[in-house]
C-alpha cells in the first residue's frame, strides 16, 4: 500500500496554532519552574558539598544554549509538528527508536513526573505557604503525609486535568497568570536577598533564634559542620558538575516546546527564538537569586540552610521551612502579601507541571496513532473539548494509581532518576538525531526546506555542532548521577527501570507494525516525511 492517505490516520491532525512567541516562550519557562528549581539547586548543597555555583551554571548554560535550545530549535522549526521527539527521531534515526524515545518520555516520564511533583506542593509548597504567613508549619503536617498527601495530590493532579480538557487556548491564559507570577515571587524574593547584607542577616537570624529558642548563627554552623562530617573549605569539581543535575531543572526543560509544535504560530521563527529565550531568561534567575543567597548566608551558610532543608537539625525550632523563600519572608518580618506572593509562586510553578505531564503524554501517543502505532482512538479529538480526551483520561487513572503508592512511600530524591532516564532517553537520542540530520538521505527533502539548512560554522552545521554539544552536556549530567555517592541508593532500582521501559516500548512498536501488516498497511510508509499538519 503506497498511498500516504492510507498510512496516516487522517489528513489533518485537528490541533490548531494557537501559541505566539510569548505563549510560547512562557511554555518553556513554565516547564523550567523557576520558583522550584532554584529551591532544588540550592538544596543541593546538602548532599554535594563544595559545589560552585557560578561554575555549574556558566557550563550549563553554555551547552544548553547553544546545545539543547539549538538543537530543539532547530528540529522543531524543520518539523513543526505536535508530538516532540518521536517526530524527530523516528523520520531521522530509526521509527523503533523514536518510538522507544517517545515511550521512555511521554509514558514513562510524564507518568513520574506526576508521581514526584503533584505530592510535592504538599510536602513542600503548602509547609512554605505556611512559614510565609507566620502560621507553624506543624499546622498542616497532616498533609504532608500519608491520606492528607494523597487528598492533596488527588486535588492537583484532577484540577491539571480539568484545565488541560478546556484546550490549549484556555490553558495559554491561565499560563499568563501563573507564569508571570513565578517570574514576579522568584524576583520578589530575589530582591529582598540582594537587598539584605551577611551581617544584617546574622543579626535577623539571631533575633528570631532568642525568640523561638533556636540555635543562634553560630551555633547552626557548628552543628551543621559536624552532621555533615565537616563542611569543604573550598568547591570541588565533583560536586559542582553533580550540582549541574538540579541546574538542568531550571535550563534544559524548555524542549517540551516542541510537543506543542503543531499548535505554534509561526513555528519556523517561534520555536527556535522560544527555546533560547527560556534558557536565557532561567539561568540568569538562578544565578541572580543563587549567588545572593550565597553572598548573604556565605559559604558555609549555605550548605547550613540547605542541610537543614533536606536533613532537618536538632535545635533548629524556627517555625518556618529552611528555604530561600521563608528566609527572603523572615528578613520582611513574614509580610504577609509578600509571603503569599513568594509562596504561592513555587505551588503555581509546581502545579504547571503536572498540567504539562497531561499535554506532553497526549500530544505524544497522539502523534503515535497519526502513524498507526497504537490503537485508532489514539487519534479521537473531542469535538466538545478539541482534545484527545480518551488519552488524558488514560493519564488520570494511571496517576492516581501512582500517586497512591508515592503518598505512602515518598520518594523525593525519585526525582532526580527520573530526570537521568529523560536524559539518556530523550535528549541523548534527539541530540544525535540533530548531528546527523543533515547527512541522513531519507530525510535530505526536510533538510533541504528547513530554514536553518545555511547554518554553518566553520564549514560545519550549526545542527550537527548543537547536536554535539548538546549530547557533551548528556554525558556530564548523567556521569555525575552514577559518581556521586549521594545518589548511589537509587542506582540500582532504577537502571533496571530505565532497562524495562524501554524493552516495553521497543516492543510496543513491533507489535502495532506487526498488527498493522496483518491489516495490509506499511507504517514504515509513514515515516518517510513529516506528519500531516
Amino acid at each position: 500500500m503506497s498511498d500516504k492517505v492510507e498510512v496516516f490516520a487522517r489528513k489533518a491532525s485537528g490541533l490548531t496554532r494557537e501559541a505566539g512567541l510569548l505563549d510560547t516562550t512562557y511554555f518553556g519557562i513554565m516547564n523550567n519552574a523557576i520558583p522550584v528549581s532554584i529551591w532544588l539547586t540550592l538544596s543541593g548543597f546538602a548532599w554535594l558539598p563544595g559545589a560552585n555555583l557560578t561554575i555549574a551554571c556558566v557550563i550549563t548554560l553554555v551547552l544548553v544554549v547553544f546545545g539543547f535550545a539549538f538543537v530543539w530549535g532547530i528540529l522543531g522549526g524543520s518539523m513543526p509538528r505536535s508530538g516532540g521527539s518521536y517526530v524527530y527521531n523516528s523520520r531521522i534515526i530509526h521509527p523503533v527508536i523514536g518510538l522507544g524515545v517517545s515511550f521512555c518520555n511521554a509514558g514513562m516520564v510524564m507518568l513520574a513526573w506526576i508521581w514526584v511533583l503533584a505530592p510535592w506542593i504538599g510536602e513542600v509548597g503548602i509547609p512554605i505557604m505556611m512559614g510565609c504567613l507566620g502560621v507553624d508549619p506543624e499546622v498542616v503536617s497532616g498533609l504532608t503525609q500519608g491520606w492528607g498527601l494523597y487528598l492533596v495530590s488527588s486535588i492537583v493532579n484532577v484540577s491539571a486535568f480539568l484545565v488541560t480538557l478546556i484546550g490549549m487556548k484556555g490553558y495559554f491564559k491561565i499560563q499568563k497568570v501563573f507564569v508571570t507570577w513565578s517570574l514576579v515571587g522568584a524576583a520578589i524574593a530575589g530582591c529582598i536577598i540582594i537587598a539584605t547584607s551577611h551581617d544584617k542577616f546574622v543579626t535577623v537570624w539571631n533575633g528570631y533564634a532568642a525568640e523561638f529558642n533556636s540555635l543562634d548563627w553560630n551555633a547552626t554552623i557548628a552543628a551543621v559542620t559536624e552532621e555533615m562530617g565537616g563542611i569543604p573549605e573550598s568547591w570541588n569539581w565533583s560536586s559542582t558538575l553533580g550540582l549541574m543535575l538540579p541546574i538542568s531543572w531550571i535550563a534544559v526543560y524548555g524542549y517540551i516546546i516542541t510537543f506543542i509544535g503543531g499548535e505554534v504560530k509561526s513555528p519556523r521563527k517561534n520555536i527556535f527564538r522560544a527555546q533560547v529565550l527560556n534558557a536565557v531568561v532561567c539561568i540568569a534567575f538562578l544565578l541572580w537569586v543563587g549567588l545572593a543567597y550565597q553572598r548573604m548566608l556565605g559559604w558555609d551558610g549555605i550548605h547550613a540552610v540547605a542541610w537543614i532543608g533536606e536533613e532537618g537539625l536538632a535545635g533548629y525550632n524556627f517555625p518556618f521551612e529552611a528555604t530561600y523563600i521563608n528566609i527572603a519572608s523572615m528578613l520582611v518580618k513574614f509580610n504577609k502579601i509578600l509571603g503569599f506572593i513568594m509562596a504561592g509562586s513555587f505551588i503555581v510553578a509546581d502545579w504547571l507541571w503536572v498540567v504539562f505531564s497531561y499535554i506532553a503524554w497526549s500530544r505524544a501517543a497522539f502523534a503515535w496513532g497519526l502513524d498507526r502505532l497504537g490503537p485508532r482512538w489514539f487519534t479521537d479529538i473531542s469535538p466538545r473539548f478539541n482534545q484527545p480526551v480518551k488519552l488524558l483520561l488514560v493519564m488520570l487513572i494511571a496517576s492516581q494509581i501512582a500517586l497512591t503508592q508515592y503518598s505512602f512511600n515518598p520518594e523525593i530524591l525519585g526525582s532526580i532518576s527520573v530526570e537521568v532516564l529523560q536524559l539518556v532517553s530523550v535528549f541523548g537520542f534527539t541530540a544525535v538525531a540533530c548531528m546527523i540530520f543533515p547527512f541522513v538521505r531519507k530525510v535530505k527533502h526536510i533538510w533541504d526546506a528547513s530554514p536553518y539548512k545555511n547554518w554553518r560554522f566553520l564549514g560545519i552545521p550549526v545542527a550537527t555542532i548543537s547536536g554535539f554539544l548538546a549530547l557533551a552536556l548528556v554525558v556530564l549530567l548523567v556521569i555525575s548521577y552514577y559518581i556521586n555517592e549521594a545518589f548511589a541508593f537509587m542506582y540500582t532500582y532504577w537502571t533496571a527501570i530505565y532497562i524495562g521501559v524501554w524493552i516495553l516500548g521497543l516492543a510496543w512498536y513491533f507489535i502495532w507494525k506487526g498488527v498493522r501488516k496483518k491489516e495490509g498497511i506499511d507504517v514504515t510508509l509513514a515515516f518517510k516525511e513529516i506528519p500531516p499538519e
